[in-house]
């Protein structure tokens, strides 16, 4: 049991690590898409 929790929790914190760089990536492209807006709605904020 302790090996499989072991490899279960290192699958889990590649998981959120793959998803957090897809995050950033998809964020990227749309910042490149998208500068006027994006910069105008941070001011505006």
């Amino acid at each position: 049991m302790e090996k499989s929790k072991t490899s279960f929790d290192d699958f889990l914190k590649e998981d959120r690590f793959e998803l957090q760089s897809y995050l950033t990536y998809l964020f990227t492209r749309i910042s490149d898409y998208f500068p006027e807006q994006t910069e105008e709605n941070m001011i505006n904020q």
